[in-house]
């Protein structure tokens, strides 16, 4: 069942959206923003491709020669407001999160999560974006050891921004250099 849907996703959703990005560029800030959301947000990010989409949207982007900033913006608002809604969420339910559906499901990833944090302290913030397993669980458990809101959201945004130029820059480059 798991597996038709992330063929759905890959072979039907993604092109659609590369798609209406190519052809309507006023949808590509709203369209990074939801793929990038998606992506930071606990629980969505396990099940959708975030991070694919994202890459082939950087393609699109050097494919057509359109601007990188919207997307860049839309990455970078969309996975910041899916962070902090994590964090927050963590923040409130603390350990009681994995006594909740659907959390309880990713109770293993949880642990991890929280012994990278323990371990890295607010650098795990800036290092968890860069890596998938711990990409929305690190802010989900920033939340639950109370670790206070600025520096939470300072490693926040200053890794969406490095993270949303490095998945949409790269093949935007290389999609512009060959297609010129």
């Amino acid at each position: 069942m798991l597996h038709h849907f992330f063929f759905w996703l890959v072979h039907d959703v993604t092109p659609f959206v590369t798609g209406v990005a190519q052809r309507h560029h006023v949808w590509i800030l709203p369209i990074a923003f939801l793929i990038a959301f998606s992506e930071s947000f606990v629980g969505v990010s396990f099940i959708i491709p975030g991070t694919f989409m994202l890459i082939t949207l950087g393609g699109v982007i050097g494919a057509s020669h359109i601007s990188i900033f919207p997307a860049w913006a839309g990455a970078v608002a969309g996975s910041v407001f899916g962070d902090w809604i994590s964090f927050w969420i963590g923040y409130h339910y603390h350990h009681q999160i994995l006594h909740i559906w659907p959390f309880r499901r990713f109770e293993d990833q949880i642990e991890k999560g929280l012994h990278f944090f323990h371990n890295w302290g607010t650098w795990a913030i800036f290092v968890g974006r860069f890596l998938g397993p711990f990409r929305a669980t690190v802010p989900l458990v920033a939340g639950m050891s109370e670790l206070e809101f600025w520096p939470f959201q300072i490693a926040n945004a200053a890794s969406a921004v490095v993270w949303a130029y490095a998945l949409l820059a790269p093949i935007g480059a290389v999609m512009r250099h060959y297609i010129t």
